[in-house]
């Protein structure tokens, strides 16, 4: 069964690398007029893409609106929900014209001259790129160049359980981040040596400390430069040093651990009501309604010294050109319309993401999709939003980050958790 697998995979791929070496011109459409039939020549554009399923229909219906919006390009899309085959067909000069991936991936993806430099191009459209959010296009940048465009993007907002709330005689939402610390721990239950309620939002555990990090008006560096031990993270390790001491090592550890194993299932702690507060983004917002959970959603309020709220850290899901690409001026044509033109409505209408333009966040179709797609594009409005410095070792930072956390909610001190985290990133860049 393996081989004959294997097998199929071969064949798709050589069918896949024929088609991208297949590229040519062909007549796809043709128009009437008083001299008889005009035949129009379309360019070939291969766009592999990264959905598959329900999501890669989509996907399709937007590059048939593309197709029927023009005549100068004919954009063929073929699902490849596998980074690997892609990158490595890249590589091999028999990739695709243009691409998706996340922001994250730019940095690499631009040192190792994968990703087109899209500078002369935007340079010679005259391209507005502050249309787009401001946290959204600095993903897209390496060493001051853009190699990328946003097509959606995802935030965070906080979700807060209001029978548990109303339970604790909390009538009031949190208005700054010391208030939500304050409640988070009033409403953490500890009973008989375990923990049976958490008030803070310390599950899922890889978003809360960037967060509170950037809701303390800090951030973790620049490029070349960075600042692990900077006062806002070095405030939110101190409160969950504080939550370790006032319920115990074991019983926070083990709860907290219980819920990042099992997030978005019927265990979840917010979904089964056992969790007060929660940074989350627009994908629990359906989960916590099925769940008949009674919650409402706000932005993350900044602390008391920042007075404001929506903090948050921002990724992106992008289009970018190989630098193997046969027909660069079509991808690019089609990029603009799948980030900035039509096709980008059209592909947060149908799919539900959030627009990384400012103009679509105020669009009042975009809107009126959901109450989640309202309050979470209000918070990409806000511009709130933080990025890690985009480098080549953002994943390790990421690590050394999400290491010097568990080092403290496991019984280490602070000032140990960051020395160790400071050591593990000084040869980073």
């Amino acid at each position: 069964m393996r081989k004959f697998l294997s097998l199929g995979l071969s064949f798709s791929m050589a069918a896949m690398l024929a088609a991208c070496g297949t590229n040519t011109t062909q007549t796809t459409s043709s128009s009437s007029g008083s001299e008889g039939t005009k035949q129009t020549q379309r360019e070939v554009v291969n766009f592999w893409y990264l959905w598959g399923g329900e999501e890669a229909k989509l996907i399709e219906q937007i590059i048939a609106e593309y197709n029927k919006s023009q005549d100068k390009y004919e954009v063929v899309g073929t699902s490849t929900p596998d980074q690997k085959v892609i990158i490595t067909s890249i590589s091999g000069g028999q990739g695709p014209d243009i691409t998706d991936d996340f922001g994250g991936s730019v940095p690499k993806y631009a040192n190792e001259n994968i990703a087109q430099n899209l500078d002369e191009y935007i340079k010679k459209d005259s391209v507005d790129m502050t249309a787009f959010v401001d946290a959204a296009l600095e993903q897209q940048k390496y060493e001051g160049s853009i190699y990328s465009l946003p097509i959606s993007v995802n935030v965070f907002a906080l979700y807060y359980n209001k029978d548990l709330l109303n339970n604790a005689g909390i009538t009031k939402t949190p208005q700054t981040l010391e208030e939500l610390m304050q409640i988070g721990e009033e409403t953490t239950v500890l009973d008989g040596g375990a923990l049976k309620q958490l008030g803070s939002p310390f599950v899922p555990a890889n978003y809360w400390p960037n967060i509170f990090t950037y809701a303390y008006g800090s951030d973790f560096g620049q490029t070349g430069k960075l600042t692990p031990d900077n006062e806002g993270f070095k405030k939110s390790l101190e409160f969950m040093e504080s939550q370790v001491k006032k319920f115990g090592k074991d019983a926070l550890s083990n709860f907290i651990t219980s819920g990042n194993s099992n997030l978005n299932t019927p265990q979840d702690p917010f979904l089964n009501g056992t969790q007060v507060f929660r940074i989350d983004g627009p994908w629990l917002y359906n989960m916590a309604k099925e769940a008949n959970v009674n919650f409402e959603v706000m932005p993350v309020p900044g602390a008391e010294s920042v007075g404001s709220d929506g903090w948050s850290t921002v990724d992106t899901s992008m289009l970018y050109i190989p630098t193997t690409s046969k027909h660069k001026d079509g991808a690019w044509d089609f990029m603009k319309y799948m980030c900035m033109g039509d096709g980008n409505k059209l592909f947060c209408k149908l799919k539900g993401d959030l627009p990384s333009t400012k103009a679509l966040l105020e669009d009042q179709e975009i809107i009126s999709a959901s109450p989640a797609q309202k309050i979470f594009s209000e918070i990409v409005a806000k511009n709130n939003l933080r990025v890690l410095p985009p480098s080549l070792n953002t994943a390790e930072y990421s690590k050394a980050i999400k290491d010097a956390v568990e080092a403290v909610l496991l019984g280490d001190s602070v000032e140990q958790a960051l020395n160790r985290m400071k050591d593990a990133v000084s040869t980073l860049k």
